[in-house]
């Protein structure tokens, strides 16, 4: 079977739908990550903590903050799915995301010897786009509001 390109309309299409969505979840990602960051530094400098855990924990604190700007921001227009299991969701898509980003930022710092915080925001980087396209697709897959 023969793959057909995407025509300008399709890219188009997508820029249209995700042009601004998009943005916005990198936005609310940005505090989740000051947030893994700032929780990582606490919990395995001052607490010290192995660095496995003090990430976890701190990537799950960012995922509370997250779900809750990207309901109030990113997807505010989308109705469906009842607030307490679309979180149960976004959980579940997160979760994912921080075993990419757990295995990226231990990839990184035990196999390449980068400094933790670079890792992380690797491992940051690769879990987002994870993150967005389920999310997009399945958390926040209810029909847009009207007008």
């Amino acid at each position: 079977m023969e793959r057909r390109r995407p025509s300008v309309g399709g890219v188009q299409e997508v820029l249209r739908r995700h042009g601004k969505r998009f943005p916005t979840f990198l936005s609310v990602g940005m505090v989740g990550l000051v947030t893994t960051f700032v929780g990582t530094v606490i919990l395995y400098h001052h607490v010290h903590l192995p660095l496995w855990l003090a990430s976890g924990l701190s990537i799950q604190l960012a995922i509370l903050v997250t779900y809750t700007l990207n309901s109030l921001v990113t997807w505010r227009d989308r109705r469906g799915v009842h607030k307490g299991r679309r979180f149960v969701i976004f959980e579940a898509v997160s979760l994912v995301g921080l075993g990419i980003n757990e295995a990226v930022l231990l990839t990184c710092v035990s196999h390449f010897h980068l400094y933790y915080l670079v890792a992380l925001v690797f491992g940051s980087g690769v879990a987002a786009i994870w993150n967005y396209i389920a999310n997009h697709k399945v958390t926040f897959a209810g029909a847009p509001l009207e007008g």
